[in-house]
């Protein structure tokens, strides 16, 4: 193939860190009383990194044009495209992002709990709200947590309640649908422990019914000096995932409190359940109970415990702990008024701090209004708000600069060096929770959303490092090299013990956890996984480190201990942050391709054999949400269909093996290619996106345009026989 290479321009010379540019990074590892643990042992690597940075400056450019017209249009069509899918005079990428209309519904719920959907603006945002609800109803009533996926239990509940508090009459046929499908599917009784929990507060759902949330557990202290045998057999909420953490602190105000919330009888739920009122038997154990020796029964027992004792913590204990959960809540307030960046976090802290006693007008929950306001999007198809789970911009930007690059757009223009600049901007240079368990380590990561400085997180941060790479490291711009020293150094740092990464936090992966009775999704841990672990080693590898890197010799060994073993899925791995055994499967080829492995080895032909093996008939790829339940159909979607997204990462999974001139390959790019829409990107309905296996699902609009962008790039640069930088 003939193809035109154009050389980096703006990297030609890598300016050396001045003394006046190494302050910031001096002085924070200063603060920490020296370098950490692990950066110490490999600290003579990171010393050169001046020169890693250098190589990867010196490398030719990728690929701007081949012999293949047809792709190097689609590729420019789609560089295009990307400039104009921002918003409107901004530097960063921020899609929107679908997840369920439960999040409308409890906002909807939170505004009569706080006793304010009355009032004008709030009233007419219920309105809105509402109505997007309502668009998102299946034909036979229910509400599904993902595009085409059967009728959710708990948010079908959630949101006919919702919609009956914004004034849906029960008699409406969308209603009385909905009420069907409820009923037929188990009524009222058996929904999730969040859903109970919030019907509660309304006198829906009886307390008895409702896992033990106590305040008191803001008091249990993290003891990291015991032996590592005694300590793991301890909890405290540090022990817990940072999105579980950050909502069950105030749900706990709440469960202390058990607030009453009066609503006029005809807005509740009653005809929900099947059984009588008077026949009801509430319990908080699951269906299936364990055995007392297990620790999930010794836990049931635990918790029974706790809640026949309440009243014996009322006093004292309470007070205490409600005042320490109430610090612990306004000190993980971000300045903008978020915690933790995403939505359930910020309505729970809205709500217990109201029960505290802080009026509305308070400038805390002014803001926390304001940062809920960011997350809603406007449809003039339906006059509908959507309330998005979150934001994205970070994680956008990123990818989308890293696919502009890899497929040969030219880096020293304004537009993508303001994008880089924006990058940097938003690093986060302030310790987290993340320091409870790593407190010797330098802040210094990205997070996912504009704010959310407690919790950065490796797979943003890995991904903006590699796309910061391919904004040069011009003279006169020494300070990039000092915020990316000290992104490495965090990353670095954050290694689990078993050689992976996990997202947020390390060494938050207790078994114990998985048996704590409101625990019922199986949610509350962040262990490493193969998809971080892959992503931070391809970033490793664009770096220029390799296996001789014991930090990525551990992470290969990770990677080759995790990979699936068993039925349909053997040869891949699982995805946790994204639907499923192909996004796993592709973040750990890639990773082990960049950092150096030999990808003939028996492992990675087993990968690649399974990739193909689940190639669908019409050459591309696709796989359901389904899976997670279901792994028998990995790498499958229930329907057969491709989506553009998924078929990027296996066509980038397959490059990494170095899989270029095989035909089945090039039927996958053929499948890209002619699908296409004139003025570029892909149509994709499914969501390809993971929140919580089973449980929540996300559609990142963008998904759709800078994967395959990245694809292709990649596949024009390996026919140009132009090697991975």
């Amino acid at each position: 193939m003939r193809c035109g290479v154009v050389r980096r321009g703006l990297a030609a010379i890598l300016a050396p860190m001045s003394k006046a540019h190494q302050t910031l990074h001096r002085e924070l590892t200063r603060k920490k009383g020296g370098s950490h643990r692990k950066i110490r042992n490999i600290l003579h690597e990171l010393e050169g990194l001046d020169v890693l940075l250098d190589k990867f400056s010196a490398h030719p450019r990728r690929a701007d044009k081949s012999n293949d017209p047809a792709l190097d249009a689609a590729i420019a069509r789609q560089q295009s495209r990307m400039l104009a899918i921002r918003d409107k005079g901004e530097v960063y990428w921020n899609a929107e992002l679908d997840s369920n209309a439960g999040l409308g519904a409890e906002y909807i719920m939170m505004l009569h709990f706080l006793g304010i959907a009355g009032q004008p603006s709030f009233a007419e945002r219920q309105r809105k709200i509402a109505n997007y609800t309502r668009q998102w109803q299946n034909d036979d009533g229910s509400w599904s947590i993902y595009a085409r996926g059967p009728g959710h239990l708990s948010y079908s509940v959630t949101c006919y309640f919702g919609l009956k508090l914004a004034g849906d009459s029960p008699d409406a046929p969308h209603m009385v649908k909905a009420r069907e499908w409820i009923r037929a599917h188990g009524g009222a009784m058996p929904i999730g422990v969040e859903q109970r929990f919030l019907l509660a507060l309304f006198g829906q759902y009886d307390w008895a019914g409702v896992p033990p949330i106590p305040s008191w557990m803001v008091l249990l202290p993290h003891l990291p000096m015991l032996p590592r045998a005694l300590e793991n057999k301890l909890l405290n909420i540090y022990d817990l995932s940072y999105w579980c953490r950050i909502s069950l602190v105030p749900m706990s105000v709440l469960y202390q409190l058990k607030p009453l919330v009066r609503i006029d009888e005809r807005l509740g739920v009653e005809e929900l359940f099947l059984e009588p009122r008077d026949q009801r038997r509430w319990s908080f154990a699951p269906v299936s109970e364990p055995g007392l020796m297990s620790w999930g029964g010794l836990f049931n027992v635990g918790a029974k415990a706790v809640k026949a004792l309440e009243f014996a913590t009322n006093g004292v204990v309470a007070k205490v702990a409600l005042n320490k959960a109430q610090k612990w809540i306004l000190d993980h307030q971000d300045d903008s008024g978020d915690w933790g960046g995403i939505y359930p976090p910020i309505m729970y802290n809205i709500m217990a701090l109201s029960r505290l006693g802080m009026p509305l007008s308070d400038a805390r929950i002014v803001k926390a209004f304001k940062a809920l306001d960011r997350f809603m999007i406007y449809h003039a198809r339906c006059d509908g708000l959507h309330v998005q789970a979150c934001v994205s911009p970070v994680w956008d930007t990123a990818w989308a600069l890293y696919a502009l690059g890899e497929s040969g757009y030219d880096i020293r223009d304004t537009e993508f060096q303001r994008g880089i600049d924006w990058l940097y901007s938003r690093q986060i240079l302030r310790d987290g929770d993340w320091a409870v368990k790593n407190p010797n380590a330098i802040p210094g990561g990205w997070c996912f959303q504009f704010y959310n400085d407690f919790y950065p997180d490796l797979d943003d941060t890995a991904i903006v490092l590699q796309a910061l790479l391919f904004g040069g490291y011009p003279r006169g711009q020494a300070g990039r090299v000092e915020q990316t020293r000290i992104g490495l150094e965090w990353v670095l740092s954050m290694q689990n013990q078993d050689g992976g990464w996990s997202a947020f936090e390390c060494g938050v992966d207790k078994a114990l956890v998985n048996h704590i009775p409101f625990n019922d999704l199986n949610n509350m841990l962040d262990p490493s996984t193969a998809d971080v672990t892959g992503h931070v080693l391809e970033m490793l590898g664009h770096f220029g480190f390799d296996l001789g890197f014991a930090p990525c010799r551990r992470a290969a060994e990770y990677l080759r201990k995790t990979q699936e073993r068993d039925g349909a899925r053997a040869g891949s791995w699982w995805g946790r942050w994204g639907v499923n055994y192909v996004y796993g499967t592709w973040s750990a080829l890639a990773g082990l391709a960049q950092v150096g492995e030999d990808m003939s080895k028996p492992y990675v032909r087993q990968a690649v054999a399974w990739l193909y093996g689940v190639q669908n008939p019409d050459g591309g790829w696709g796989e359901g949400c389904e899976t997670y339940k279901e792994p028998e159909r990995a790498g499958r979607e229930i329907s057969g269909q491709s989506t553009p997204s998924q078929t990027a990462w296996a066509l980038l999974g397959l490059l990494a093996a170095g899989e270029v001139d095989d035909a089945r390959l090039r039927r996958g790019v053929e499948w890209l290619l002619t699908r296409q829409l004139p003025q570029g990107g892909w149509d994709e309905e499914l969501f390809t996106g993971t929140g919580f296996p089973n449980a929540f699902y996300l559609n990142y609009h963008f998904y759709r345009e800078y994967f395959p962008l990245l694809a292709l790039g990649r596949y024009r640069n390996a026919r140009c026989g132009l090697k991975p930088i």
